[in-house]
């Protein structure tokens, strides 16, 4: 890839956010760019299957301040990127609600930091995080 604000090495790798209707692949790169790969300009593959840690995928997310919405197995999660930082931490735990929050119980952020989730599963929408995760 050739942009002449951010290194693009060859290897660098990243989580596809969605693909445009002119094929575009939008990408968030570990670099924090967020540089597209353009459809007959650029190479790109696809690699290992796809799947995320919870952790890994607020570790990812954190720096664009994003709030965070995850349907797990304990409830939904809804996490400010504050509260994702406390909780990566170690200094909160994360609460699963079943749809109300007046009812959320606290869990161990372990368990939360733990559940996986395929890419392809997670959405981002006006600064928003959502995805399924098992």
């Amino acid at each position: 890839m050739d942009d002449p604000y951010r290194e693009m090495p060859p290897g660098l790798q990243g989580v596809v956010t969605g693909i445009d209707d002119t094929g575009s692949i939008h990408v968030d790169w570990q670099n924090g760019s967020s540089l597209a790969v353009v459809y007959g300009e650029d190479y790109a593959v696809k690699i290992g299957d796809g799947e995320v840690t919870v952790g890994e995928l607020l570790r990812r997310c954190l720096p664009s301040g994003k709030v965070f919405h995850f349907m797990t197995p304990a409830g939904y999660v809804d996490l400010t990127a504050r509260d994702a930082e406390k909780i990566l931490a170690g200094k909160m735990k994360p609460k699963g609600h079943p749809g109300d929050p007046e009812y959320a119980m606290e869990m161990e952020a372990q368990e939360l930091l733990g559940f996986r989730c395929k890419e392809a599963d997670v959405r981002e929408e006006q600064g928003t995080v959502c995805a399924f995760v098992h």
